[in-house]
């Protein structure tokens, strides 16, 4: 086994690509290269065997940029996602990342580091999630139903949505179920159920298939990773020879995002919506 304490920056495969020109000012203002008492050694992980830098980016090179050859370094021995990091190092080594001394060449202002590195890392953070997650339909059973009971009552202590209640077990019997699973746990769902549309008829005659989406749900922390829309699109497909249309209705606090959600990102069309106003009334008057 390789011995951390023995290695220098030569040695040290970075997981970053983007240094940021504001955080290595900052480090600088305090940073003391005589004197390393006070400096957070640099965590490191053999990773496929190489040691790789999970960390301390921004102060090895701001140690390379005083002269310095070496640092102390750490084992990291946080039980993180390692294939985020497998990907952060083939990405430095697509762009001829081998070490820290290859950083100093790409030391960039904050707008451009939040653009060019921070929304990297959350695509990429949501491909490695989507790659694991697996769709699919299943039928409704005990364990199921507790479940979904338990995500409902998290939704419903959300207050994301005008009146929105947990659900019961009568509220999910009968509608096909669609469930997200990170593993062995279900972190997402979307049930409904077919009927004949009644009323719709500025959209669609009267007697049309339909599937109705009842609700369409993601644990928070899987948000905004492409979740919802996979869980979507494999339901169209799976009730793409039973309906011609589906439709959902949305009492949502946060209209903005979720219109962005259904219509930009799914492709539904919008039908039609319920407003209000609340009246200020005039205190002078009596």
């Amino acid at each position: 086994m390789t011995d951390i304490g023995e290695l220098n920056f030569h040695d040290l495969q970075p997981s970053q690509f983007y240094i940021s020109e504001k955080k290595l000012h900052d480090i600088r203002e305090w940073f003391d290269p005589q004197d390393l008492s006070g400096f957070e050694p640099i965590p490191v992980k053999m990773l496929d065997g190489v040691p790789v830098m999970t960390d301390g980016h921004t102060r090895a090179v701001a140690a390379l940029l005083c002269g310095l050859d070496s640092v102390p370094l750490c084992r990291d021995e946080d039980d993180l996602d390692w294939e985020m990091y497998r990907r952060c190092v083939q990405e430095c080594r697509r762009r001829d990342i081998f070490s820290p001394a290859d950083l100093l060449g790409r030391i960039i202002p904050g707008s451009e580091y939040d653009e060019k590195w921070n929304r990297w890392c959350d695509r990429m953070q949501a491909e490695v999630i989507r790659d694991r997650i697996v769709i699919k339909e299943q039928d409704l059973d005990d364990a199921l139903l507790d479940i979904l009971i338990r995500l409902s009552t998290d939704w419903e202590a959300e207050n994301s949505c005008y009146g929105y209640r947990k659900n019961e077990k009568a509220d999910i019997e009968g509608n096909r179920i669609f469930i997200a699973k990170d593993g062995e746990d279900v972190i997402g769902y979307l049930f409904g159920y077919l009927e004949k549309s009644e009323r719709s008829t500025s959209i669609m005659p009267d007697g049309t298939p339909v599937f109705e989406v009842e609700e369409l749900y993601v644990k928070p922390e899987y948000r905004s990773k492409g979740i919802g829309k996979m869980l979507f699109a494999y339901a169209e497909s799976a009730v793409r020879n039973d309906a011609d249309y589906i439709m959902l209705s949305t009492a949502t606090k946060n209209w903005r995002a979720i219109f962005h959600f259904y219509l930009d990102e799914l492709g539904m069309e919008f039908w039609s919506a319920r407003l209000f106003k609340k009246v200020t009334h005039d205190e002078t008057i009596v």
